[in-house]
């Protein structure tokens, strides 16, 4: 009894301590959404609470855990990661997403015509981020996937990631070379794998983000090959205070010889609720995908989004 009571004092006392000070926070993400085409009305959301910490100056070591309690009554886990290393590199361990080299902007609602066609090989949107990471049973890696990026400073602006990748016997790995200068930063990636079911992935991507008028605006590339696919995707998008727009375009070139190209528009602006700090958010979303035996009808997505931090 004493040695557990002893135990309990010092464990409360190491996170009390300044070296271990930790940040906690929450916030709740409500979905209300409506799809044309039969799909009606649906509603989905999360809880996220957040613990995060870090320590040292010189050197450092930081953490960060994100919960999820979702609306369907499962849990899970979106960031669980430890780092470490100084001003001149360092290496991050655990489930985390590596450098965006497609980012999507104000991305509240994309509609994804792609993934609901009668297609049933390679029913992926064109070629976005494949290695970036928080892999899980959700993607073709899995669970259990180990997953470390090494990141290293160069000055001037120049930064090199490299993304390492296994599970099982299958590996990846994931060079990004970024450089920002001016307000510009542009950001260039490959990607090189194989999955556990020894599906191969082969690509990469680049991106350009600036500032104009006040917004911040992204334009980006991506193309690869998953087990044998071919697709390629082009995005632009840009986010002015509230206010978000963007465009995607995608393709994928099938065995049979047949391509199905893909159209996304979304649009969403975020007004204040009360004078809380929450927010709510509508935002609309149109996809339309053509050929290799795609759907001939637009898919339309209404959202309502309530965002607030605890």
């Amino acid at each position: 009894m004493i040695r557990k009571t002893q135990a309990a004092l010092a464990i409360a006392a190491l996170f009390a301590a300044p070296a271990f000070a930790a940040t906690f926070d929450a916030n709740i993400e409500l979905d209300t959404d409506y799809r044309n085409l039969g799909r009606g009305a649906t509603q989905g959301g999360r809880v996220e609470f957040n613990a995060a910490g870090k320590a040292g100056t010189d050197g450092f070591v930081a953490g960060r855990a994100s919960f999820l309690a979702k609306k369907d009554g499962t849990a899970g886990v979106d960031d669980m990661w430890a780092q470490f290393g100084n001003a001149s590199g360092d290496i991050k361990l655990g489930r985390f997403e590596a450098a965006d080299l497609f980012p999507v902007g104000k991305d509240t609602v994309v509609e994804d015509d792609g993934a609901n066609t009668l297609i049933t090989e390679g029913a992926v949107s064109g070629y976005r981020n494949k290695l970036r990471g928080r892999f899980g049973a959700e993607n073709a890696y899995g669970d259990g996937t180990a997953h470390a990026a090494l990141t290293l400073n160069a000055g001037g602006g120049l930064a090199v990631e490299l993304g390492v990748i296994a599970a099982r016997k299958a590996t990846g790995f994931r060079p990004v070379v970024s450089y920002s200068m001016d307000g510009v930063t542009v950001k260039f990636g490959l990607d090189s794998g194989k999955t556990p079911t020894g599906a191969k992935i082969s690509g990469g991507g680049a991106t350009i983000g600036t500032k104009i008028a006040g917004g911040d605006v992204n334009l980006s590339y991506g193309s690869g090959k998953v087990a044998g696919l071919k697709g390629s995707s082009v995005g632009v998008n840009a986010v002015f205070g509230p206010a978000g727009i963007g465009y995607i375009h995608d393709r994928n070139d099938l065995s049979t010889g047949a391509t199905v190209k893909e159209n996304n528009v979304y649009v969403a602006y975020s007004l204040p609720l009360f004078s809380t700090g929450a927010t709510i958010t509508p935002a609309v979303a149109w996809s339309k995908a053509s050929g290799g035996g795609a759907d001939s009808d637009a898919r339309i997505t209404a959202r309502v989004r309530v965002n607030y931090a605890f």
